[in-house]
């Protein structure tokens, strides 16, 4: 028995994925993404205000001050500028649009819902970023920002106003789905080693993923490809990750979020060890291609999928405070995967055991997820309050 919206509201919902898609890409498009340190107080404001006053003033606010670090004059001020930008998209992207989405619908659902955002997203996060490029040699980088500010504000503010909101009802549903959600505080959770099985497994994932994402150009080259090669590997890279977010969506509304997000961590740990072969005289380029596929398809699961989980064992009343720490620590970690990877090849003079260690770590990720799984049929279950209002 799950709370799930409505399902005369399936096709708002949907509209609003698609919605909030169209802001993230937006918004990640035209900035350089939100300061992760935002991330934690967004989660806590969606926990106790409606979402609609924090969303579409973090979009206002992101388009404002990107329009006045357009128009500044010095360096601290643009930085200034540029804070406050990244507080705006914290307010309204991520974080804020997961919590938004888990209400409006039931976990099995949520997988596919969240893959079509994330594959909007990266849509946007591909094309965008060339659009500003273009428009940068064309009038020059200020000049440029000032445009980018208005589309942000004459998009992202009035889509956010018009979409963003709580579900009108919800019901009990009894549709045959097994998954229930529980209740409880955000202190409460912090307190669960469920939790910190989640952020383990978030840790290794990140840590092993943006290292090799980071990395991928610098390795191919140094094993023998071109500039030109390696950065058609890291543009396929794109594509297979918009398939993987729609597939794979696809598959956990069947088979759950907990083992397709495993099978999807197996297959990226499989498609690092293909990376290793990349040099092979005969089937480099085949290894190359498997990697795309295998890793470029699964690697950004962990975030699509989590959220899911991590709303299965801890409820929605604290969820966006507890997926904006998550994020963070999450975030933090992987931040210090390039620099040690950067370490082990000035230490070793090659790039072949801090890939190794990637995909070590990469698989090692599934310890934590089995235990995670195995704790939470063991949690009694109980059901969901509703969020806040709109």
């Amino acid at each position: 028995m799950i709370i799930s919206p409505a399902r005369s509201t399936s096709r708002e919902a949907w509209t609003l994925v698609v919605g909030l898609g169209v802001v993230m890409s937006v918004l990640f498009g035209f900035t350089l993404n939100a300061f992760s340190i935002f991330t934690p107080a967004a989660g806590w404001l969606l926990d106790h205000v409606a979402p609609r006053p924090v969303m579409a003033t973090g979009g206002l606010l992101a388009g404002l001050a990107y329009l006045a670090a357009a128009q500044s004059g010095d360096l601290d001020s643009f930085t200034l500028a540029m804070a406050l930008c990244g507080l705006g998209v914290g307010a309204s992207t991520y974080v804020p649009a997961f919590v938004l989405l888990s209400n409006w619908f039931p976990p099995s659902r949520q997988g596919l819902a969240f893959g079509i955002l994330l594959a909007i997203v990266g849509a946007g996060g591909t094309f965008l970023p060339m659009g500003l490029n273009y428009m940068v040699e064309a009038m020059g980088l200020l000049a440029a920002m000032e445009k980018g500010a208005f589309i942000m504000l004459l998009i992202c503010f009035p889509l956010l106003l018009w979409l963003v909101r709580m579900p009108d009802q919800l019901q009990v549903v009894s549709d045959g789905e097994s998954s229930v959600t529980v209740d409880r505080g955000v202190c409460e959770v912090l307190r669960m080693p469920q939790y910190w099985l989640w952020t383990a497994m978030f840790v290794l994932v990140m840590f092993s993923g943006l290292s090799v994402l980071m990395s991928l150009v610098p390795y191919l080259i140094s094993v023998g490809y071109s500039a030109a090669q390696g950065a058609a590997a890291y543009g396929a890279i794109a594509a297979a990750t918009i398939v993987g977010s729609l597939s794979f969506g696809a598959i956990s509304t069947r088979r759950g979020a907990g083992w397709t997000l495993g099978f999807g961590i197996f297959l990226c740990s499989l498609g690092v060890v293909c990376l290793l072969l990349a040099s092979h005289q005969t089937f480099g380029l085949i290894a190359v291609v498997m990697f795309v596929l295998a890793w470029g398809t699964t690697f950004n699961l962990v975030n699509q999928l989590s959220p899911t989980l991590l709303v299965e064992f801890a409820g929605r009343r604290g969820f966006g405070s507890l997926l904006g720490i998550g994020n963070l620590v999450s975030g933090l970690g992987a931040a210090l995967g390039p620099m040690l990877y950067g370490y082990m090849v000035d230490r070793t003079g090659s790039h072949f055991l801090p890939v190794a260690l990637c995909a070590v770590l990469m698989a090692f990720a599934l310890l934590p997820l089995a235990m995670l799984r195995r704790a939470q049929r063991q949690v009694p279950p109980a059901v969901a309050l509703e969020g806040p209002g709109s």
